[in-house]
């Protein structure tokens, strides 16, 4: 992904809306309601992208889902990617 930790961080609590998060270090935990459902997020920062002079930082994000159905999972990923895209045109 396009962005600094920091940035990542800041921008999940819109992105996991409908569920409790907590960071540990590198790993982010997201639990349903009622703790049924959870997926872990290992982010890890990467070298940034050098294109001439702009520096474009980057993070390795692994999605580890537990109990959640193929189509649990497909929603929340598609409102998750949704909330990190950026505006263009």
């Amino acid at each position: 992904m396009g962005y600094s930790k920091t940035e990542f961080l800041r921008i999940l609590p819109a992105a996991v809306a409908d569920y409790c998060h907590t960071v540990q270090g590198n790993r982010v935990i997201i639990t349903d309601s009622d703790k049924s459902r959870e997926l872990v997020l290992v982010v890890t920062s990467l070298p940034d992208r050098a294109i001439g002079m702009i520096r474009i930082a980057r993070i390795e994000v692994e999605f580890s889902f537990k109990n959640f159905t193929a189509e649990e999972r497909k929603e929340f990923m598609l409102n998750f990617d949704r909330s990190y895209q950026r505006g263009g045109g």
